[in-house]
């Protein structure tokens, strides 16, 4: 009778948890409408002859997480594609499953209820509407493959056939190179197409992918926010790389409830909206759940 009553409240408890996240809005504070055209045309007043790592360049962690399992887990952004790019975000960090022979958006195995055919064509759209702009996409194999015949890649390689996509795997130097295009770092198993961004990505710390000198602080388990917020100063004071990637996403990993992507960024997005003044050299600042004033905030007095 004990293990009967058990096995009645385990998951009768765990519903009334995920509906008290949901009702309490636990992302709810970092949501937003857009359509802002702000900074859609950021890079129009940069010259040809800058040096792609002299960039300061803001990006999107999870770039398509847009739905989460009740307003806790799963979420990273609550802007669409569009209306990031709209507010100046350039990097891309996409996250794709293979389905049957087709790619889909996922973070962890949650479905971001978009397909890639869908991702590629907002950003090509951007592209032509945009031509003084250019992107880096990265591309990860987030989850194993279901019912597919062809290999990850393979299936990739059928979405990127406009000649807007930059496959190479060298680092252009300036930006003059890439104006109009989409640079793809490739983060997923023996790539042949794109920047190699698979071997010697470290889990959850600063690293550098030695090929080509890219520095990323990617540091996202953490037990307080000032732990992570030592590694994103850490990553500003790096010097000399050829690009730094600076992840500002975290969960704190002993918490309960679980902190997850939207708590973190309550604390995280604040504080480096004060914080990034303080740096020129920002490299790439990529962000959870991207807001009109975060853009302004890493904008000022660099454009």
């Amino acid at each position: 009778m004990k293990d009967k009553l058990k096995n009645f409240l385990i998951p009768i408890s765990l519903s009334v948890f995920v509906l008290a996240c949901s009702v309490l809005g636990f992302s709810g504070a970092l949501k937003q409408k857009s359509g802002d055209k702000t900074y859609s045309k950021w890079m129009e007043s940069l010259s040809d002859l800058t040096l792609l790592r002299t960039i300061a360049m803001p990006g999107s962690h999870d770039t398509m997480a847009l739905h989460s399992i009740g307003d806790l887990a799963g979420q990273c952004q609550s802007l669409s594609l569009e209306d990031q790019l709209n507010l100046g975000v350039r990097f891309l960090d996409i996250r794709l499953k293979e389905d049957k022979n087709e790619l889909k958006a996922v973070h962890g195995f949650v479905d971001q209820k978009a397909k890639f055919d869908s991702i590629t064509k907002t950003i090509e759209k951007f592209i032509e509407d945009n031509p003084s702009e250019f992107i880096i996409m990265s591309v990860k194999e987030e989850d194993d493959p279901s019912s597919s015949t062809i290999s990850f890649e393979d299936c990739l390689k059928g979405y990127l056939k406009s000649d807007i996509y930059w496959k190479n795997d060298i680092l252009p130097l300036t930006l003059g190179q890439v104006r109009g295009k989409v640079l793809l770092l490739s983060r997923y198993a023996s790539p042949t197409i794109g920047i190699n961004a698979y071997d010697g990505w470290a889990d959850s710390c600063s690293f550098t992918l030695s090929k080509h000198d890219i520095y990323v602080q990617d540091t996202y388990k953490i037990t307080s926010s000032e732990d992570k917020k030592e590694e994103i100063i850490k990553c500003f004071n790096e010097i000399g790389h050829m690009l730094k990637i600076n992840f500002l996403s975290a969960y704190k990993t002993d918490y309960f409830p679980p902190s997850y992507a939207p708590s973190a960024a309550l604390d995280i997005n604040p504080w480096i909206n004060d914080e990034i003044s303080n740096y020129k050299d920002r490299g790439i600042v990529l962000y959870d759940f991207v807001t009109k004033a975060s853009m302004d905030s890493f904008f000022e007095g660099i454009l």
